[in-house]
């Protein structure tokens, strides 16, 4: 059987390095696959690791074929669209009215990401395992960064195709550890509980070896690691797992060497990846226009009329969105919209690319301060805690809900999943995952379409050309 290379290419990377001077993840990937003699040294094993932290990017090329950095599309515009907070300037493509079907665009989009992410760390894992000139120390780490990103590739598929919600569900992901060859490319799923197993495990392998702050922003380190295993912790959602959560964001915030800023805005609109709360984020090429071109050229995916009136009384609508004067192509067709100016700081009426405006943020510390509150607010345990967080993360946002210091305890766990709406609104998909816990009653006000369904709509269709190649593999209900 043929390996279909759009699914399990693992990018190598070439040695031209687009910034000198500087140790970048910026350089160009090859088409190359991964599976042979490639790593012989630290050099060449941290060449093939850039690789995979370009997977995790979404590395790619725009309409005009200019290399770029592609998360937006997965990471930001999708979820969002999904949770209700954007609509598509287009017309219906079946996200914001959640009828994705196993031939959708978005379907094969995020099959596509997890398992080429999670096929890159294996390619990188299973040649760096026998080179003994790496020192003991550098290799550990950049095992431990591998097991990391294929975590979070996993954790992606399962959140999206799995049903995260029921760990007794024989509906979870394929878990792959070994790099693809045609003798091992049909595999059948493995349950929900196995694949959560998995998951854990690669991230209590990487969190000892990984470094407390690595060499820039745009590579992993323990923080990252332990919000990631508090993210999947909190979706899984099992009573024994939220002090688990509330011990793991306590060490973040207590011993990260993290600080929230003062003002959000000024992370996203000024300081970028300088700021003191960004702890993992996604460097984009130095020539790319692929995020502003989507948001302030076309006006692609506008707020929605939902997120609008939730953001009513709040400081934020004044500038996660605004008004594009008619300078968008879309905004021209159909009349103004609310175009995305979260990462934009210019004049919408006459847009022109700011230097911020391609960042994207993998995990912020504002993520450690909501979930903590989340658990806490969810187990009972430590009410006025949880309430002093939410607070601390409203601040920054320059926002005061009077609501908090009176909620009990389920109001006050609906406002902190409402805050991270909010918080991650087109930033990292856990505006998505935040608004499938609330209350159905709550999520129907900010996402329509959860009206009438069930929660077997909460997950994607297994990608049609997957379920004809793979005999072994079952779809979801």
């Amino acid at each position: 059987m043929k390996i279909r290379k759009y699914t399990y290419t693992l990018a190598l990377l070439a040695s031209t390095v687009l910034w000198s001077c500087k140790k970048q993840l910026n350089v160009f990937p090859t088409t190359q696959e991964v599976d042979g003699n490639v790593i012989v040294d630290a050099k060449s094993a941290k060449t093939v690791l850039n690789g995979v932290y370009y997977r995790f990017a979404n590395a790619g090329a725009d309409y005009n074929t200019v290399p770029s950095i592609l998360w937006t599309s997965v990471n930001e515009i999708v979820p969002s669209e999904l949770s209700g907070s954007l609509s598509n300037s287009s017309g219906e493509d079946g996200v914001y009215s959640l009828t994705l079907n196993s031939t959708s665009y978005a379907v094969s989009q995020y099959w596509t990401y997890g398992y080429q992410l999670v096929n890159a760390a294996n390619g990188f894992l299973k040649n760096v395992k026998d080179v003994a000139t790496i020192p003991t120390a550098s290799k550990n780490q950049m095992i431990a960064e591998a097991k990391f990103l294929r975590a979070f590739g996993n954790a992606q598929l399962l959140l999206y195709f799995g049903q995260y919600y029921d760990t007794n569900s024989k509906y979870g992901i394929i878990l792959r550890d070994e790099f693809v060859t045609s003798d091992n490319i049909n595999l059948p799923r493995s349950t929900v509980s196995e694949s959560y197993a998995s998951i854990l495990s690669d991230l209590d392998a990487a969190i000892p070896d990984l470094p407390k702050t690595n060499t820039t922003a745009y590579y992993a380190n323990q923080s990252a690691a332990k919000l990631l295993e508090a993210r999947v912790l909190i979706n899984r959602g099992a009573a024994a797992d939220l002090p688990k959560v509330i011990s793991l964001t306590t060490d973040v915030i207590t011993n990260g060497g993290f600080q929230l800023e003062n003002s959000l805005q000024d992370l996203f609109l000024t300081k970028g990846f300088n700021s003191t709360e960004v702890i993992l984020g996604i460097q984009p090429y130095p020539t790319e226009t692929y995020k502003f071109q989507q948001n302030q050229y076309y006006g692609q995916y506008p707020a929605s009329e939902t997120f609008v009136e939730l953001l009513k009384s709040d400081p934020r609508n004044t500038w996660l969105y605004k008004d594009d004067q008619g300078g968008t192509v879309y905004g021209g067709y159909y009349g103004n919209i609310n175009e995305i100016t979260k990462y934009y700081s210019g004049d919408t009426g006459n847009p022109k690319q700011t230097p911020l405006s391609e960042n994207s943020y993998a995990f912020r510390l504002s993520e450690a301060y909501l979930l903590r509150a989340e658990a806490n607010a969810t187990a009972g345990t430590d009410i006025s805690g949880a309430k002093a967080d939410l607070k601390l993360i409203e601040k920054a946002s320059g926002y005061t809900n009077p609501a908090v210091d009176a909620a009990d305890a389920a109001t006050l766990r609906t406002l902190i999943l409402k805050e991270q709406v909010k918080n991650f609104f087109v930033e990292n998909g856990l505006d998505w995952f935040a608004i499938r816990r609330l209350p159905l009653a709550e999520a129907q006000i900010l996402q329509p379409a959860f009206s009438g369904k069930s929660d077997t709509h909460y997950i994607f269709p297994i990608p049609q050309t997957e379920i004809n190649l793979n005999n072994k593999l079952i779809p979801n209900p």
